[in-house]
């Protein structure tokens, strides 16, 4: 899932576009959250994946 949000934050940046046209800076600044919502997703995955020992 996370990486899903974090190839949502490249394609809203790329196209300046999600769900309606966006400005610029508003699809740049919405594609960073989307990306950083994306690498939090990723590390909690992987955090809850790992075992003490490891």
């Amino acid at each position: 899932m996370g990486i899903l949000y974090a190839l949502i934050g490249g394609f809203t940046i790329a196209k300046n576009w999600f769900l309606m046209d966006l400005s610029p800076l508003a699809a740049k600044s919405l594609g960073i959250l989307f990306i950083l919502y994306g690498i939090f997703r990723i590390y909690r995955a992987i955090k809850a994946i790992r075992t003490p020992d490891f």
